[in-house]
């Protein structure tokens, strides 16, 4: 199901894969259903807890309860943020809105699929607790990134920068001048001396040396980009370059399979892995992030959604 906007009320409901309307526009604002068939959604602007859950249907599951709201966890939990009389502190619930901790939290993001959730407490510090509400990486850090699919997590603390594994062991302590966070395929871009990026693994070794202007992390299906000189292309994780760098600007690849590139004409389209492509550029705007199965596009100044083989699906604005 895709959020839509009517045009006359500016209210939001959703529409099928075929353009149907499933859900009439009543909602201030909308965002996608998670597994368990729950979005967030704002349903009273003038109330300073405006934000609740609604299911498929458009039925009010939890009427408006939280300042805001973040989607449901894979584990069934959502990320609030609490009232004023409360000091909009952050709280996680259940699908029926109720508090599943005792405590709060001065901040807090969504749980991941590991089943971790990072917290700050009110001293400024930022632990893990998991899906009991137990502390189980200590709150001694500055910053805590996303855990990767190795496992690792970028920490900041007094100045140093490493990496955590999900029990709280400090797994790498790398020397390099700057360095991001493990990406899909167990790399992460390092800044070396020459002002040139390259990627280590999760021993701290380099796996492709730093010879790239910029560089991004590795998408699901093994291709990262890199800017060799003024333009970007794609490298597979042997540093072979398997896109030859003819952008201005791309996209990584999205979970869609797809990379946005911008063309000379100013206008957006989208290639494939093997860096053909398969949406032209006529947009002025492609979004490959909201649903795996669509594209949300803007052309001519109308907004909308669009197939992977780039039929016209339906306008977002009703």
């Amino acid at each position: 199901m895709l959020p839509v906007r009517s045009a006359e009320s500016g209210l939001f409901g959703f529409i099928d894969i075929a353009g149907e309307i499933v859900v009439p526009p009543q909602f201030h604002s909308v965002g996608p259903f998670a597994a368990n068939g729950l979005a967030v959604a704002h349903l009273d602007p003038n109330s300073e807890s405006g934000y609740g859950f609604i299911d498929r249907t458009g039925r009010v599951v939890v009427g408006p309860s939280f300042h805001q709201a973040q989607d449901f966890s894979r584990q069934g939990i959502a990320t609030v943020i609490l009232d004023r009389a409360r000091f909009f502190r952050h709280a996680f619930v259940d699908a029926a809105g109720n508090k599943i901790f005792p405590a709060d939290f001065e901040h807090a993001r969504s749980f991941d699929d590991g089943g971790l959730a990072v917290v700050r407490t009110e001293d400024g510090t930022c632990g893990c607790i998991d899906v009991r509400g137990e502390m189980v990486i200590s709150a001694i850090y500055d910053g805590i990134g996303a855990f990767a699919a190795n496992g690792l997590a970028k920490v900041r603390r007094a100045g140093y920068r490493g990496f955590v594994d999900v029990a709280g062991n400090e797994a790498l302590r790398p020397a390099f001048k700057e360095f991001g966070e493990f990406d899909a395929c167990g790399l992460a871009t390092f800044k070396a001396g020459n002002h040139r990026y390259g990627y280590m693994d999760s021993g701290g070794e380099t796996r492709i040396p730093a010879r790239y202007a910029e560089a991004a992390g590795f998408a699901a299906n093994g291709l990262a980009k890199v800017r060799i000189g003024k333009r970007w292309g794609f490298i597979d994780t042997a540093g072979e370059l398997m896109i030859d760098p003819g952008f201005d600007d791309v996209s990584g690849f999205s979970y869609a399979g797809l990379a946005i590139f911008l063309h000379t004409n100013g206008k957006w389209g989208a290639i494939d892995a093997s860096g053909d492509t398969v949406i032209d550029p006529i947009y002025d705007e492609i979004d490959a992030s909201f649903d795996p199965a669509v594209l949300e596009v803007v052309r001519d100044g109308v907004r909308g959604y669009i197939s992977h083989a780039g039929a016209w699906i339906g306008n977002q604005f009703r």
